[in-house]
């Protein structure tokens, strides 16, 4: 039933109306400029046949404005996928910084002897040699090469004593946590902290590349915590900075997982468990304001299908990198470029939202995530996150699309 008091409210929106269409009362930029985008993304919502079955979270924050000018189901829970790591790269710039080392070394407790054999003399390392892993994710066949002609530069002809493979930088276990445990595939990796070219074990290929340097050893080879007292015989160093753009342009579960285990190493502690390094991910989640009840990370990959997080958790993070954090324009840059490189290469082509996306993506069996930062015609950073869950079988690429088209609203 229509009262007085509803008919004159909606009189006097009707005349309101007038007023501006007429242009006798002006409209400020703030308040219409999104109204195109939001129309369209309405649209999208209620027609486009992904969401047919699928739901979809999203918000979408006006840095330059400070105003949020979309949200859809942004408090609701979503798996992550891939966008878990921007978590994981993120604590891991905060906590560790850029300029952090990944190193693959090796120590000896012995020392060098001299011996005259045959007339020769020779150079004896008498002691074992331990190789201290940091699981380097990038770690190959020329750089264990370059570790053993370290030695042979230093004139050593044999070792006399066995080899020690040191792991203890992360938890002896080989999968992820919370994997699942028939997943198999170059999307699963090895986790180990002595790994080269992959899935090869360092250690099971050191005493062929000692011998086919010319230094002899006979020893047995097995795994032990290098003590305090030792000699650094050769060392290979990567930052964390020059491994960031992979990890996060190709998505390489790998590498992410790595950057998870570091954390952990900051405890200085033998073997810690993954929940270590998560703490460090949840303590900066935490600074943010948000509700440890409505998230829920178990790896640093995104391929645990246990991990959640709802679409305004993801925006917080990223807003907070972009307003707070020294290592805005490193992480922004290391993110996947709509329509030029990355997991973004082959997207967004002829759109507004071309080479003006910098997001990661996210997927996994009815799961499709999108998450970044972008720019709008006029210039506006916007910083948001877009995720759909249910997605059916064979729909994968629809559900980018729509992705795609909502950016394409906010850029143009």
């Amino acid at each position: 039933m229509l009262t007085s008091a509803n008919i004159l409210k909606q009189y006097s929106r009707y005349c309101l109306y007038l007023l501006l269409a007429a242009g006798i009362l002006p409209v400020r930029a703030g308040e219409n400029r999104w109204a195109t985008a939001r129309q369209g993304i309405d649209s999208l919502l209620l027609h486009h046949p992904v969401m047919r079955q699928a739901s979809c979270g999203i918000m979408v924050y006006d840095a330059t404005d400070d105003s949020v000018i979309y949200r859809h189901e942004e408090q609701k829970s979503h798996r992550p996928a891939s966008t878990t790591k921007l978590f994981t790269c993120a604590a891991a710039l905060k906590y560790l910084s850029g300029s952090y080392c990944f190193r693959t070394s090796l120590y000896s407790t012995g020392k060098i002897r001299r011996k005259h054999v045959a007339g020769r003399r020779i150079h004896i390392l008498k002691g074992d040699l331990f190789v201290k892993g940091s699981f380097d994710p990038a770690f190959s066949s020329n750089d264990l090469d370059s570790l053993v002609a370290t030695l042979k530069n230093q004139g050593i002809d044999s070792i006399t004593g066995n080899l020690y493979a040191d792991v203890s930088m992360k938890s002896r276990t080989l999968g992820g946590n919370g994997w699942c445990w028939d997943d198999t595939g170059d999307d699963f990796p090895l986790l180990h902290p002595l790994v080269m070219d992959k899935d090869t074990m360092l250690m099971t290929e050191l005493p062929t590349r000692l011998r086919q340097a010319g230094i002899g050893f006979s020893g047995s080879i097995g795994d032990s915590i290098c003590p305090a007292r030792k000699r650094l015989m050769a060392e290979k160093c990567r930052r964390l900075s020059d491994l960031l753009p992979h990890c996060l342009k190709t998505s390489d579960n790998r590498y992410a997982e790595s950057f998870l285990y570091q954390l952990g190493t900051l405890t200085e502690t033998a073997y810690p468990p993954t929940a270590t390094s998560l703490g460090y991910v949840n303590r900066m989640i935490d600074s943010l304001g948000v509700d440890r009840k409505t998230y829920h990370l178990v790896d640093g990959s995104g391929l645990s299908p246990y991990n959640y997080i709802t679409p305004e958790t993801e925006v917080a993070l990223l807003k907070h990198i972009w307003k707070e954090c020294r290592f805005y324009d490193e992480f922004r840059s290391a993110l996947p470029i709509g329509g030029i490189d990355g997991t973004l290469g082959n997207r967004m082509h002829g759109t507004a939202a071309e080479g003006k996306v910098y997001a990661k993506t996210g997927s996994l069996t009815g799961t499709y995530a999108l998450a970044g930062y972008a720019y709008s015609r006029e210039g506006h950073l916007l910083i948001f996150s877009i995720m759909n869950d249910g997605v059916t079988t064979g729909d994968g690429n629809n559900a980018r699309r729509m992705q795609d088209e909502i950016l394409h609203f906010l850029c143009q």
